[in-house]
C-alpha cells in the first residue's frame, strides 16, 4: 500500500528526468501587466525577459487549488533541468492522492517535450502555445511556452492519467495569466 502513495511522486520525478535535454538560447518575453490576483499569491515578474527570475511557487498556491482539497506547504527544489515547486494534497486514501508540480525551464522550449509513447497534443491556453502529454498510469504534463527556448511545466500525478490531464488543463488556466507575455 505504501508503494502506491509514492507512485505519483515517482511519476512526476520521471517526467522531469525524461525532459532534460538542453537547448541553446534564451527566452525574451515582453513585459506584461500585473495579473488580477490577490497579493496573497505572488505574481511572476512583469518586466524584463529573464525567465530565471520566475518563482515557480508564485504561479500556483494551495488557495488556488482549494477545490481539490487541502494541500501541504509547497516544496522547492531543482530537478531534471527545472526549478520545481510541488504541492501535495493531504490525502486519507491512495485514490485521493494528488500532487501538482510547477517547473520553470529556462533553457528548454516546447519542442523538447517528450511523447513517452502515449501521444502529445499541441494547442494553446489563453492564446499561449501549449503541449499536453499524458504519462500513464497516473500522470500528465502540460507545458506552456515562455519563449522559443523556455517553458513552464505543470506536472500532475493522480490516480489515473485522464484525471491528471483534466486537472493539468485547469491548473494551466490558473498559471497562464501569471506568466510574462511574449
Amino acid at each position: 500500500m505504501k508503494k502506491l502513495c509514492v507512485l505519483p511522486l515517482a511519476a512526476a520525478a520521471l517526467v522531469l528526468a525524461a525532459c532534460s535535454s538542453e537547448k541553446p538560447g534564451s527566452a525574451s518575453p515582453a513585459p506584461s501587466a500585473p495579473p488580477a490576483q490577490s497579493s496573497a499569491s505572488s505574481a511572476a515578474p512583469t518586466s524584463g525577459g529573464d525567465t530565471a527570475s520566475i518563482d515557480p511557487c508564485s504561479l500556483v498556491t494551495a488557495a488556488d487549488l482549494a477545490s481539490y482539497g487541502t494541500f501541504k506547504p509547497p516544496t522547492n527544489e531543482s530537478a531534471g533541468g527545472a526549478r520545481l515547486c510541488t504541492l501535495n494534497k493531504e490525502a486519507a486514501t491512495v485514490s485521493e492522492t494528488l500532487s501538482i508540480g510547477v517547473g520553470v525551464r529556462d533553457a528548454q522550449g516546447l519542442d523538447s517535450v517528450s511523447d513517452s509513447g502515449n501521444g502529445k497534443t499541441t494547442g494553446n491556453v489563453n492564446g499561449r502555445k501549449a503541449v499536453l502529454a499524458p504519462r500513464p498510469p497516473g500522470g500528465c504534463l502540460m507545458a506552456l511556452e515562455l519563449g522559443p527556448s523556455a517553458r513552464v511545466d505543470l506536472l500532475v500525478a493522480a490516480d489515473d492519467a485522464q484525471k491528471a490531464c483534466g486537472i493539468a488543463e485547469k491548473v494551466a488556466d490558473i498559471v497562464e495569466p501569471k506568466l510574462p507575455k511574449g
